[in-house]
């Protein structure tokens, strides 16, 4: 009966070992990493930083993480930025400012007297 027991709970946990693998593997597949691109958008980040942009600097440097998720060279930039623009205060993201817009004019008629369309 003891036997029956732990082969049955070897095939069970070679069963659910397979699925884990093979659900890992899948979702590794998927997420694609960019080490190039995540590169180039520490460089922009960097650019907009030193031209005094943190908003853009801050955009940059989270598509830097998200395009590669285990670059410290991308976590430094964005903790960096987040850290300047919060004043360490991380509860404390402020948005762009945004600016008003005008107030939409009326569309412009055709001139001339209003037809009147008759239905089918």
């Amino acid at each position: 009966m003891k036997v029956k027991g732990i082969i049955i709970a070897i095939i069970v946990s070679l069963i659910v070992g397979g699925f884990m693998v093979k659900t890992k593997a899948s979702q590794s597949e998927h997420y694609n990493m960019n080490q190039a691109l995540c590169q180039k958008y520490i460089e922009m980040s960097t650019q907009a930083y030193n031209k005094d942009d943190l908003y853009s600097a801050k955009l940059y440097a989270q598509k830097a993480v998200q395009e590669n998720p285990w670059c410290k060279a991308a976590w430094d930039n964005y903790n960096r930025i987040l850290i300047n623009i919060t004043g360490g205060d991380i509860n404390r993201i402020p948005e762009p400012k945004k600016e008003e817009a005008a107030p939409a004019a009326e569309a412009p008629t055709a001139g001339g007297e209003e037809e009147e369309i008759e239905g089918c």
